[in-house]
């Protein structure tokens, strides 16, 4: 009989970073949203730029920006912005 424990999780993480009151590395074990991924970065600040909120996704070696705009999702609207996100991408809030 063999008993395996996970001590850590790692390698599956995303970045939060800009105008928000705790960016970091954040490691994710199930399925985060960009308006959840905010919420684990402690909130924007006060002067963040909600409707200019970028996501940055590598895919086959290239580089996206996704626009997202904080004030559509939190009105209910075009809520398609609000992507769950894969492992590596970055939440740009300038």
């Amino acid at each position: 009989v063999v008993t395996v424990s996970v001590m850590q999780l790692s390698g599956n993480t995303i970045y939060v970073l800009g105008k928000v009151n705790q960016p970091g590395v954040f490691p994710i074990v199930r399925d985060v949203d960009v308006m959840q991924a905010l919420t684990l970065a402690g909130g924007t600040s006060t002067y963040a730029s909600l409707n200019y909120i970028k996501i940055l996704r590598r895919a086959n070696g290239e580089l996206r920006a996704l626009s997202f705009k904080y004030a559509e999702v939190e009105k209910g609207k075009r809520l398609e912005q609000n992507i769950v996100l894969q492992a590596g991408d970055v939440v740009v809030v300038p």
